[in-house]
């Protein structure tokens, strides 16, 4: 067994040189987000006052569906509100970072060749893939470090040295579990795609799981590790026992990924793909339609997954919106219309957040298909295509149209599924939310994902190296519009985003000045990166 580990160090350190500069950048965003939060928590809820306007708006169903479940004392301190509003948030972010590491590092290597150049030398056949894990837990074991001790200068009030390194190694410990957890994804799946998109789907059901159980019963919460990072409860009774679990489920993880690792074939996945036609369909004769086979799964699991997490939103309208339930006698003195007035309200704000949600994360397989013309041309899978009569023009178009479209269906799926199914909840007819502010849901955020695949589709046809840019952007745009109001951030930084350029719907009527100017600049992107694509010399390997 031994033999099969060796060299593991050796390539542990060619693994971080590779992706040093993938590292820096999230351990930067990821540090700076929580301890430059941290800083700024003083002067945002460092009285009483402000502890107590806040204190109640996380304790309803709506924010703790999207923050979780937190337990705190009647006059709950500075470090107890931070620990409730932004652990939830920040162990989500970094496990998007362990995924996408993680996943690069195994299946991503393998699909290019570049794990069977390593193999062929003096190297374990586990040497890669415990290279990989070596690599998680090293960044994760930085990211934790930097949490600790930049929260113990932070100055909170309420803080304690245990429970600052207790959110540090929590963090990391359960961001571990996933990273692991996409290993394990990489062993089972053939392709990079399928990876990522299997790993993704388990995450997703683990946040299900975990808001679903925080609505309902925060005891059950347990079942999901995403939840777990509500139970260490650093600030009040500190509870180590998440941290232990984690690290326990991420060495079983392991184990998993190296016992399939050894059972499986190089550049194969330990699951059985279905095999192709002998004859080729007349269909594949276009890009686009070829591009469409070979994604549709990936394409029809973003909006089957996003239309479920609309759904799941959406079971809990009745929950966010029903104040006849928790106060039986304000029917009598207000009267039913004026609570059915309120719990509309209530819910058209609970609604225009969720929005803003599901436009950012509906922008990702835009995005993500558009970047695979780079991404193909690279592998030189595009050589076939470009020997046939085939200009560049049709090409990008064949990517840039079919990442809008299933984007703009990802959307108005989520959007259908959260509005459709929440007013199907509601005991109340009248509390829910009408056609035209379904629609306005619809047009309001629109432009803004128009605007992201824009952006990329000018960074493909010009300078595809900077594309992680366009995902810092989307990412730093949520932020600012998702906690821009509980951190107190200035207007001007909510608008920084295409996330911000619009009025929040429906609670607001859409701009259709700002769709406008919007939809063209978009339209101006995606021909700035035609121009420069047609210009530009290929990437062929």
């Amino acid at each position: 067994m031994i033999s099969h580990f060796s060299r593991t160090g050796r390539l542990t350190g060619l693994a971080l040189r590779r992706d040093r500069f993938k590292i820096l950048i999230w351990v930067l965003i990821l540090a700076g987000l929580m301890v430059g939060v941290a800083y700024k928590f003083t002067d945002i809820f460092g009285t009483q006052h402000e502890i107590a306007a806040i204190k109640d708006t996380l304790k309803s169903p709506a924010m703790v569906a999207l923050l979780g479940a937190f337990k705190f004392t009647n006059n709950p301190s500075t470090a107890q509100i931070f620990s409730t509003e932004m652990v939830v948030f920040m162990v989500i972010t970094q496990i998007i970072m362990n995924i996408m590491l993680g996943i690069h590092a195994t299946r991503g290597e393998e699909d290019q060749g570049i794990t069977e150049l390593v193999r062929s030398r003096a190297v374990g056949q586990l040497a890669p893939l415990s290279a990989a894990a070596l690599e998680l837990v090293i960044v994760n074991a930085i990211i934790a470090v930097i949490y600790g001790a930049g929260l113990g200068l932070s100055g909170m009030h309420g803080m304690t040295t245990a429970g600052n390194w207790a959110v540090g190694l929590g963090l990391s410990a359960i961001s571990l579990v996933f990273g692991l957890l996409g290993l394990v994804a990489a062993q089972l799946a053939d392709h990079s795609a399928s990876a990522t998109g299997l790993t993704y789907g388990l995450f997703g059901l683990a946040y299900i799981v975990r808001m679903m159980t925080d609505v309902q019963n925060p005891d059950y919460t347990w079942w999901s590790p995403l939840g777990w990072v509500e139970k260490i409860s650093p600030y009040y009774h500190l509870n180590w026992l998440p941290i232990v679990l984690s690290l326990v489920t991420a060495i079983i993880l392991f184990i998993l990924a190296a016992s399939i690792n050894l059972h499986r074939d190089l550049n194969a996945g330990a699951l059985a793909t279905r095999p192709g036609r002998r004859t080729a369909s007349s269909f594949l004769r276009g890009p686009a339609s070829l591009l469409w086979r070979r994604e549709h799964n990936v394409i029809i699991g973003w909006i089957i997954g996003i239309a479920i997490l609309g759904m799941t939103y959406g079971s809990i309208y009745n929950t966010v919106g029903d104040m006849l339930k928790t106060n039986p006698t304000m029917q009598q003195v207000f009267g039913a219309n004026v609570l059915h007035e309120a719990n509309h309200v209530m819910l058209v704000n609970f609604t225009s957040t969720l929005v803003v949600l599901m436009a950012a994360v509906a922008a990702i397989p835009g995005i993500q298909l558009v970047y695979k013309l780079y991404s193909d041309e690279t592998n030189g899978w595009l050589e076939s295509l470009y020997a046939r009569p085939l200009s560049r023009t049709r090409l990008f178009f064949s990517y840039v149209i079919t990442g809008l479209l299933s984007s703009l269906v990802t959307f108005a799926g989520a959007i259908s599924s959260l509005i459709f199914v929440g007013n199907a909840t509601l005991d109340h007819p009248k509390d829910g939310l009408t056609i035209f502010e379904f629609w306005q849901s619809i047009w309001g955020q629109l432009p803004a994902i128009l605007v992201f695949i824009g952006i990329a589709a000018a960074i493909i046809g010009w300078w595809p190296r900077i594309r992680f840019l366009n995902w810092l952007y989307l990412g730093l745009g949520f932020i600012m519009i998702y906690m821009g109001g509980m951190l107190k951030l200035p207007k001007w930084a909510q608008h920084l985003s295409p996330l911000g350029w619009m009025n929040k719907v429906p609670t607001h009527d859409v701009e259709w000045a700002n769709f406008s100017w919007m939809l063209v600049l978009s339209i101006g992107l995606i021909l700035l990166g035609w121009w420069g694509y047609r210009r530009r010399d290929l990437h062929m390997s």
